[in-house]
C-alpha cells in the first residue's frame, strides 16, 4: 500500500488550502466497509464559528437523496432488510417503493440516487443469491458488497439491473450519483476485498463513470471508465460537480496513519488531482447546488468516537463546522455520540439533509435518523 500517489502522479496533486491543526488519535474499521461502523476518533480543540440549525426530518432514516419536494432514502425495515422509501421534503408521507416489488432481487436495497428529471431513481440491490459474508453487514447499503445497480421508473413502475458485478470475493457498487444533467453516472466499484492489513481495511476500489442512455428499450450504460488517481487505494465515490468536470470523494491512498482518509477532486478531462483535508477522517463530500461550497463529515474537532458535518469552499479553503452533536452542553448534543454520515443538498443550496446515528460496529441497527440540516446566515 503506498503512502501517496505513485511517482507519476507527484506532479499533479494540489492540496487545498487548510488552516485546520490539532492532535487527532488513531481510530479503528472493521470489514471491509467504510467507517462509519466502527470509530474511536480523537480530536483538537473545537473553533468559534457559528452553528447550524439542526432538526430532526424522519426517525429511523439513513442514507438519502433530496430532489424538488420529494427525498428518496433508505431505512431498516421489521424485516431486518433495507429498503428504498419517498417522502415529502418535511418528512411526512413515507412509503416503501423496493418492499416487496417483483422486479428486485428481495433483499437489502438502499442508497437511493434521483435522475435529475425525477423519472428514475437508482439505488444499490444485493443480489438475490450469492456466496457467503462473514459479516452481513458489508452487505448492506452502506458498504455495497454484493450489490448490484438497479433502475426503478417511476413512470412505469418497473425496476432494471443497470450495472451487474460479478458473484466473487472483492466485489459490489457503492454511492451512485447522476451528474446534473443527467448524461452520465458515477459510482464506486470494489475490486478487491479488505484485510486487516494498514491501508487495505475498506478494499480496494475504483471510482466509475458511464453513458447514461435512455434511447433504447431499456435504459443502460455505456462508455464504462474507471479512475484509480492515486494507485491501488480505497476509493469513495461522491459525485460530479455540477458543471460535470469534476468528481470528489474519499481515498486513504496518502493516509498516513492506519484508517486515515481524505477529500479529493479529480478533473476528468485533465486527470488533475486535488487534495481538500489535511487532518483525521473525512468522508460524505458533496457539491452545493451552485458548485461554491462542499459539505463533509469529519472526526476532527471531536474528543472520543463521533463526526459532525462541516463546510467549505470547493477549493479547500474557509473550512467552518457546522454542528456540535458531539459537544457536551451543546444545544445540538443529544446526550450521547454521533457519527454522521451521507447528505443530500436541499435544491435552494440554503441547507442539506443527513443522517446520524451511533458509533459502533452494526451502528445502523441502532436507532437512526434524517436530520435538517440549515446553513448559518
Amino acid at each position: 500500500m503506498p503512502a501517496g500517489p505513485p511517482p507519476a502522479m507527484q506532479q499533479r496533486v494540489e492540496t487545498g488550502t487548510d488552516p485546520i491543526s490539532g492532535i487527532l488519535a488513531q481510530y479503528g474499521q472493521m470489514g471491509t466497509y467504510p467507517i462509519f461502523f466502527l470509530m474511536a476518533f480523537a480530536g483538537a480543540a473545537l473553533g468559534a464559528e457559528p452553528a447550524a440549525t439542526v432538526t430532526t426530518l424522519k426517525e429511523g432514516g439513513a442514507r438519502m437523496d433530496w430532489l424538488g419536494e420529494r427525498i428518496a432514502f433508505d431505512m431498516l425495515g421489521p424485516d431486518d432488510f433495507f429498503a428504498v422509501y419517498l417522502m415529502r421534503a418535511d418528512g411526512t408521507d413515507a412509503r416503501c417503493l423496493s418492499c416487496g416489488h417483483p422486479d428486485l432481487p428481495g433483499r437489502h436495497t438502499g442508497q437511493p440516487a434521483w435522475h435529475p428529471a425525477g423519472r428514475y431513481l437508482l439505488f444499490q440491490a444485493e443480489k438475490r443469491a450469492h456466496r457467503k459474508v462473514r459479516f452481513e453487514s458489508v452487505l448492506w447499503p452502506g458498504a455495497g458488497v454484493l450489490n448490484d445497480l438497479w433502475l426503478l421508473d417511476m413512470e412505469t413502475g418497473r425496476a432494471t439491473l443497470l450495472r451487474e458485478v460479478e458473484d466473487a470475493p472483492g466485489r459490489g457498487t457503492l454511492h451512485a450519483h447522476f451528474s446534473a444533467d443527467g448524461r452520465r453516472l458515477s459510482w464506486g466499484e470494489m475490486q478487491e476485498a479488505g484485510s486487516i492489513s494498514k491501508g487495505s481495511e475498506f478494499g480496494f476500489w475504483a471510482l466509475m463513470v458511464a453513458d447514461f442512455k435512455t434511447d433504447g428499450a431499456v435504459p443502460r450504460l455505456e462508455n464504462v471508465r474507471s479512475y484509480t488517481p492515486g494507485g491501488r487505494a480505497f476509493y469513495e465515490n461522491h459525485g460530479f460537480s455540477p458543471d460535470g468536470s469534476r468528481l470528489v470523494f474519499t481515498s486513504n491512498f496518502e493516509a498516513q496513519k492506519r484508517l486515515e482518509a481524505h477529500i479529493y477532486t479529480l478533473e476528468l478531462d485533465s486527470q488533475r488531482l486535488t487534495r481538500l483535508t489535511t487532518e483525521g477522517y473525512n468522508e460524505h463530500a458533496l457539491y452545493s447546488p451552485d458548485g461554491r461550497s462542499i459539505a463533509w463529515m469529519s472526526n476532527h474537532g471531536i474528543r472520543g468516537r463521533g463526526t459532525d458535518y462541516w463546510l467549505m469552499d470547493a477549493d479547500g479553503s474557509n473550512k467552518r463546522r457546522l454542528t456540535y452533536l458531539n459537544q457536551r452542553g451543546h444545544a445540538h448534543h443529544t446526550g450521547e455520540r454521533a457519527v454522521v454520515a451521507d447528505l443530500s443538498w436541499r435544491p435552494d443550496g440554503k441547507a442539506f439533509a443527513g443522517f446520524t446515528s451511533k458509533p459502533g460496529a452494526f451502528a445502523l441497527k441502532r436507532p437512526t435518523k434524517i436530520i435538517l440540516i440549515e446553513l448559518p446566515k
